[in-house]
C-alpha cells in the first residue's frame, strides 16, 4: 500500500501471557521477555493492512467515495482498488485509476483515486477525483473534485513540479464534441484548505496523452478527430514551472507522413530562408514513395500529381534565385513535358511558363513572381493548397512565389 501503510507493524505479535485462574491462589505469569506494545488506533496515522471484505457497490454514484473510504479505513489493501472499481464498471476510460504522494505537505502519504459513473452512456458521463489521507488511524476524505456535467477526468500522477517539495496533483478535464475530445490540463497545489491552480493559462489539447518526466509534463497530441480538419501530424509539447506558473516550454512535430506535410516543411523551410532544408523536403515530395495521401477531394494518384508538380515549381523558383539556370531549366522542362494540359497539377505548369518567360526576358527575380501571379491558375493552385482542412494553413496568393515586388 505505498506509505499508507507504512505505519503497519512488521511482525505478528503474540499474544500477551495472562495470569492463571484457581480458585484459592493467582499465580504469577511465566516471565518472558518485553515485548512492543500492540499497535492501536491511535498510535499512527494510518490504519494496519489486513483482508479487508470488499465493498458491495453502493446504489448511487455519490456514495461510491465513501464506500472506498470505509474499505480503506478497514485496511483494506490500495492496490485492490483498480480491481474493486472494475467490478463496478467505474474504472476511468483513460489515465490513473490512483497515484500516491504526499500532496497537502503534512507528512503523510495521501492517495488520489479517480472514478467515473458507470450508470450514465455516452455521451453522458459524470467523474469525480477524491483525496484519501490518513489520520490518527484511520482514513479521511481529505478532498472531493466533481468536474461537472459532460466532463471526464484522467489523472496524470502527482510529482513536485514547482520545486517547493511538495507534490503537485496533475489531472485533465475531458470534453468531447461531435468529432473531437479535448483534454484541459490542470495543475493544483494545496494551500492548508484547499487547491489552487499552478496552470499560467488554459492548455488545451486534442486527444492528449500525458507523461510526467522528471520536473516537467509531456503532452502527444495526434490532433482534431474532425474529417474536416484535414490531415495532422502528431506534436509533443512540454510544460514546466518557470517561477511563477506551469507553462509550456516546448513544441516539437513529429516526421511528416503524409506527402502535403513534406511539402509544407519545405515550404517552411523556404519561408525562413533556409533554401538547403526546403530542397530536401521538395525531392523527398518526389521521391518518397512512402508518404502518404489526404485521399479527400482528389485521388491519391491526383494528389500525387499536384505535389510533383508544386515541387517541381518550387525548386525551379529557387534555382533561378540561387543563379542556377541549368537546375531551373531541369524542372522547367519537367513541368512541361509531365504535366501537359488536363493533366492533375497543369495549373502549376502555367505559373512556371510565365515565371520563365519573364526572367529570360528581364532578369528580375520579383518581376518573374509577379508574371506568374497574374495568371488566372492561380485560384486553382490556391484551391488544392487550401483543400486540406481548417487545421493546416491557409494559402495567400504571394505565398506561390514569394519573392515578387511587395
Amino acid at each position: 500500500m505505498g506509505g499508507l501503510v507504512s505505519c503497519s507493524p512488521p511482525t505478528t505479535l503474540p499474544a500477551p501471557l495472562l495470569p492463571k485462574f484457581t480458585p484459592t491462589v493467582i499465580t504469577a505469569p511465566t516471565p518472558h521477555a518485553p515485548q512492543q506494545p500492540a499497535l492501536t488506533a491511535t498510535s499512527g496515522p494510518c490504519p494496519p493492512r489486513r483482508a479487508a471484505p470488499t465493498p458491495t457497490l453502493p446504489a448511487e454514484f455519490s456514495a461510491y467515495g465513501e464506500a472506498l473510504r470505509g474499505y480503506l479505513a478497514d485496511g483494506g489493501d490500495p492496490a485492490q482498488l483498480p480491481a474493486i472499481l472494475g467490478g463496478w464498471q467505474a474504472l476511468p476510460p483513460n489515465g490513473a485509476v490512483m497515484t500516491q504522494a504526499d500532496v497537502t505537505g503534512d507528512g503523510v502519504v495521501d492517495m488520489a483515486v479517480s472514478l467515473i459513473n458507470p450508470t450514465l452512456a455516452p455521451p453522458d458521463s459524470e467523474a469525480a477525483l477524491i483525496l484519501y489521507t490518513c489520520q490518527e488511524g484511520t482514513v479521511h476524505t481529505r478532498y472531493t473534485y466533481h468536474p461537472g456535467e459532460w466532463f471526464s477526468l484522467n489523472l496524470i500522477g502527482a510529482r513536485d513540479l514547482t520545486a517547493d517539495g511538495i507534490a503537485e496533483l496533475v489531472f485533465s478535464e475531458t470534453t468531447c464534441g461531435a468529432h473531437t475530445c479535448w483534454d484541459t490540463l490542470h495543475v493544483w497545489a494545496w494551500n492548508n484548505a484547499d487547491f489552487v491552480e499552478r496552470m499560467g493559462t488554459d492548455f488545451m489539447s486534442p486527444y492528449a496523452t500525458f507523461y510526467l518526466e522528471a520536473e516537467q509534463i509531456a503532452v502527444s497530441s495526434f490532433g482534431i478527430g474532425s474529417v474536416g480538419a484535414g490531415p495532422q501530424r502528431p506534436l509533443t509539447t512540454t510544460l514546466a514551472w518557470n517561477g511563477q506558473v506551469i507553462t509550456v516550454t516546448g513544441a516539437a512535430i513529429g516526421p511528416a507522413v503524409y506527402r502535403y506535410h513534406a511539402f509544407r516543411d519545405g515550404d517552411e523551410a523556404l519561408f525562413s530562408g533556409n533554401d538547403a532544408r526546403a530542397t530536401q523536403a521538395y525531392h523527398q515530395v518526389l521521391t518518397d514513395n512512402e508518404l502518404l495521401a489526404w485521399d479527400a477531394f482528389l485521388s491519391r494518384e491526383e494528389e500525387r500529381l499536384w505535389f510533383n508538380a508544386l515541387a517541381h515549381w518550387r525548386l525551379l523558383v529557387q534555382a533561378t534565385r540561387a543563379g542556377d539556370a541549368d537546375t531551373a531549366q531541369i524542372h522547367h522542362t519537367q513541368l512541361i513535358n509531365d504535366f501537359p494540359p488536363g493533366q492533375a497539377g497543369s495549373p502549376v505548369t502555367t505559373l512556371a511558363q510565365r515565371f520563365q518567360a519573364s526572367f529570360e526576358e528581364n532578369q528580375n527575380m520579383a518581376y518573374a513572381c509577379q508574371a506568374a501571379l497574374d495568371a488566372p491558375e492561380t485560384q486553382t493552385v490556391l484551391d488544392f493548397l487550401n483543400s486540406f482542412g481548417y487545421a493546416n494553413p491557409v494559402y495567400e496568393r504571394d505565398d506561390l512565389c514569394p519573392f515578387a515586388i511587395p
